[in-house]
């Protein structure tokens, strides 16, 4: 389930749990008609409201924001202010509390996403800054004729982030269903391997099944049109980051990252708190995909033999960040 929560520090986001900006009605589609959406993912909504005075006789918009997207994600976005679940004038509004409804064009396939965020306030002689951080995944699709004899094929590959483009270790394992229903996957007609085949044309959902070290995360494409002797290619860029051990000890056995801020609270020796933890790695010689964000990282010698924190790692989205 996607997680909508607000900040008062961009990267530290993730430390906190309550949303004091609501966002509602999610929803990312294509113009094909596929319909995406996501379970256990990364992907975010971060909102941050904030007041200044406004100089008599200003005459500027009392309400101002700014919208950032991680990634690759958006080409364009615009926004209205709603209340009662009709549009208002900005300029001039009466002071109150309003929705306010934002839609991006997508820049990997044609199509929208778009969302509501609550509990916007307009205060009498004041201006309102938003700021709102999109986080998701993007999904292109590419399709061309090929003899299939009357079938179609598809193809799904994961990608890190838009300038790393290997598959190495994360695949998106497809299941497909009848629209709407999820109880019983479909057969294959020809499994070429776990992530390629071909099968009957027709409309389908289809579940990208992700693993990602201890989490396993989900992406349906809903309502996915599959047309006789067509070549169907899914990629899905994650929008990532990554994080890697970097240092000499030759015994360091596992990662455990943690909301920034998590070490400062705990007494006594360093030790691991499942309930807490984000997300734990145990190969830690490579570059493993992480969601951008401030981390703690726990650092686990001799698979629990010592710990050590690291604070305050910052991962921002396609570059890798070293731990020593």
């Amino acid at each position: 389930m996607r997680t909508f929560i607000s900040v008062l520090n961009l990267l530290a986001v993730i430390s906190l749990q309550l949303s004091a900006q609501p966002v509602s009605n999610y929803t990312y589609k294509l113009d094909n008609g596929t319909t995406v959406k996501t379970e256990k993912t990364w992907s975010q909504v971060w909102v941050q409201q904030k007041y200044s005075d406004m100089v008599a006789g200003d005459k500027s918009s009392p309400l101002a924001v700014n919208i950032r997207a991680l990634g690759s994600l958006i080409s364009g976005s615009e926004y209205k202010l709603m209340s009662g679940g009709k549009e208002v004038k900005i300029q001039g509004v009466a002071p109150g509390t309003y929705d306010l409804r934002l839609t991006f064009k997508l820049s990997g396939k044609p199509g929208t996403l778009s969302f509501m965020v609550g509990n916007i306030i307009i205060k009498p002689k004041s201006k309102t800054a938003v700021d709102i951080t999109l986080y998701d995944y993007q999904v292109m699709i590419d399709n061309s004729p090929a003899s299939l004899k009357g079938l179609a094929s598809y193809e799904t590959d994961i990608d890190r982030c838009k300038t790393y483009t290997i598959q190495d270790i994360y695949k998106g394992i497809p299941t497909f269903y009848e629209v709407g229903k999820h109880d019983k996957p479909l057969n294959i007609a020809k499994t070429e391997s776990d992530v390629k085949g071909q099968i009957k044309p027709g409309t389908y959902d289809i579940l990208l099944t992700i693993a990602l070290s201890t989490q396993t995360q989900k992406v349906w494409l809903e309502n996915f049109i599959m047309k006789a002797d067509t070549k169907y290619k899914i990629t899905v860029n994650l929008n990532a980051g990554s994080i890697q051990y970097t240092g000499t000890n030759k015994d360091l056995t596992a990662l455990h990252l943690y909301p920034a801020g998590t070490a400062a609270t705990q007494t006594g020796a360093p030790a691991p708190n499942k309930s807490l933890e984000t997300i734990s790695y145990s190969n830690v010689v490579i570059a493993n995909c992480t969601s951008p964000g401030v981390y703690d990282v726990l650092l686990d010698y001799g698979k629990g033999k010592k710990y050590e924190w690291r604070k305050s790692i910052s991962v921002t989205t396609g570059n890798k960040t070293d731990i020593k």
